[in-house]
This record gives C-alpha cells, structure tokens and sequence, in this order.
C-alpha cells in the first residue's frame, strides 16, 4: 500500500491557530521537555508505551487521548501556545484479527486545558491526497516522516523529523524541508529558533526573517531557553551550568555541578546527572535540593509538583507503569496509586 499524505483544512479562520481569539503569551517552548501541564488541573505524563491524564485535584488517572476507543494514541511531545495545548493524534483501522493495519489517520488537535475540549486543526491519511480540491499533493513531496516533535508559527506546522526541520503550510498543505542541520534539541520564543551545530555552538534562526547567526562562545551540550535566558551544559566546561543572556549577549557560569539534561519551572532548574541525581537549583545556579530519581520527568512551570513514569515488568512478563508525584521543594516523591 502506498503512503500518501491528506492534508484535510477543517475550516478556515476560526479553526486556525492565533485566529480563535486566544490571547497572546510568551512562549518558551523547548522539545526536550516531555508532558505538559494542562492549566492549574491536569498533567500528561507519557510512559513508555502511552501517555496518561492526571487529575491533580481528584487524583484520578485516565488514559490519553480520553476519547481513544482503543484504536487511538498520541506522542510525547505537547506545545503549548495562546493558551491552548496541541498534539499530534494517531487513529489506526486494522482488520477484524488485527493483524494488518488497513489506514492511519493523524490529526493534529488543538485542546483547551481547563475544559479539555478538543479541535482538529489538520488531518493526515496514507490513502489520499488533495487538499478541498486545490492542490494535488504528490507523494514525493508529501510523504510525512516520523515526527519528533513539532510547534506552529506563521501559519506553518513546522516538525523535527528524520529529514531535518520539516515545515507543512496549514493554508495550502504544501510541504518542504527547512533546516537539514537541524536533528537535535532545540527552543523556540515565538520568533527564534535556538538550536546547536555539528560543532555545538548555539545558533539563533529568526523564522520570520531567514538569517541566522552564530554564538561562538556558547558550546552547549544540552540547553533549555526560558524567560531569564538561556541556560547550557557547557560542552567547553566539563557540561558545567552556565547561562547565555540573548538580549545582552554575554555568558556567565552559575556552578561546577554538570549533566546531561535541563528543565525548569517559574523558580527552579532542574539538572539531571548521569549518576542517576536530580539536583533543584536556583536560577543564579545554588544547590537547593537533590534526590536519586530516573525516568520519564514532567516538569509543570507552575505548582509543587513534579511528575515522574517509571516502566518495569512484573513477574507474569506484563509491562508495570507506576506513576510518582515529586514536591518541587524537596523532592521527595509519592507513588501514586
């Protein structure tokens, strides 16, 4: 069966992002980051194989997507932008034993995090390829390769596939390559790519414009962009903390503890060790807390707590999720239940 790509507008205006009349907030997105935090209420925390809904308030744990039927699932990559929430839904028909997968349908959705309410902005199939009638989609130029994780701006879907930084018009559904060196972490403000070169420096893309310039002081094995600047592992320094000021232009180290992966929240950063630690840091760099914790980590920009997946087989060979939830203060955790 060939895979063609659908690229299906369910309407116009209304329905496209920025055009609902959603308010505007910074953005700080980066795609290492995994879950997100729905408002004051819920968090995806993905596991392994799925992602699940908690409800902070009741406790309760509900599978993600809520209305999957058994026959949907969903990335691990969230984006969070004029306060809706979006992700990329998979919906598999197979035949009656299961055993061939007949179509695959993904929807790219757009939900509200206080009421959960869903909307499709764009609808991708294998089995067609026209675009309400006026634009015929060849497959060479509309194959959809596995998508990493993604963010929207302008009016494009841009995606981090196999290819590079991928970008799909969500007007005419037309397809291109935009950065073939861009296969790595990376952040985006809401004008700026940030992203790191074979040679890991840090090189800023403005997305509007086209230019791009590099920073050649900032060597950065693992970064996250958030509203004080941008914090890095110092590939130079041993993957010390350090932060580069954008707007400034200068860099300062904040301390000798290194690492492999950042997060942060409105107060906090969080450093991950390859020996296993998470450490809780200020934003000046100051050791505020520190615990042996491994697995999937969400981090919630606002709030006391953290979330964490851990998978890990039971005695019969079954897969066992088990669920905790960290307080940012000191980080001690609570399985869930």
């Amino acid at each position: 069966m060939k895979r063609r790509f659908l690229a299906l507008l369910l309407a116009l205006g209304l329905l496209l992002p920025g055009c609902a009349g959603k308010r505007e907030e910074p953005v700080f997105y980066n795609s290492g980051a995994s879950g997100a935090a729905l408002a004051d209420r819920y968090v995806l925390v993905p596991t392994l194989f799925s992602t699940e809904l908690l409800d902070q308030q009741t406790g309760v744990r509900r599978s993600f997507p809520l209305d999957a039927g058994g026959d949907a699932i969903c990335g691990s990559s969230f984006f969070q932008k004029d306060g809706e929430v979006y992700y990329l839904k998979t919906r598999q028909q197979t035949t009656s034993d299961g055993g061939n997968i007949l179509a695959s349908i993904e929807e790219l959705v757009a939900m509200d995090p206080q009421t959960l309410a869903e909307r499709v902005i764009y609808r991708f199939s294998w089995e067609q390829s026209w675009f309400f009638g006026m634009l015929d989609l060849p497959p060479k130029d509309s194959q959809m390769s596995i998508v990493y994780n993604f963010f929207l701006h302008g009016g494009y879907f841009y995606f981090v596939s196999n290819q590079g930084l991928c970008r799909m018009s969500l007007l005419t559904g037309q397809y291109e390559l935009y950065l073939q060196d861009l296969q790595r972490q990376y952040a985006y403000d809401g004008q700026n790519l940030y992203y790191t070169d074979d040679y890991n420096r840090l090189v800023i893309h403005n997305l509007d414009t086209g230019g791009s310039r590099t920073i050649e002081e900032v060597v950065a094995s693992a970064f996250c962009y958030t509203p004080q600047g941008l914090y890095y592992l110092n590939r130079q320094g041993e993957n010390t903390l350090w932060r580069y000021d954008p707007a400034a232009e200068k860099t300062e180290k904040l301390s000798d503890l290194s690492g492999y992966a950042l997060d942060f929240d409105e107060d906090s950063l969080y450093l991950r060790t390859e020996d296993g630690l998470l450490i809780r840091l200020s934003q000046s760099g100051e050791e505020l807390a520190r615990a042996e914790i491994s697995g999937t980590l969400v981090v919630p920009y606002q709030g006391d707590f953290l979330y964490r997946s851990f998978d890990s087989l039971a005695e019969d060979g079954s897969l066992v999720t088990q669920l905790y939830q960290i307080r940012k203060s000191d980080l001690t955790e609570t399985l869930l239940s």
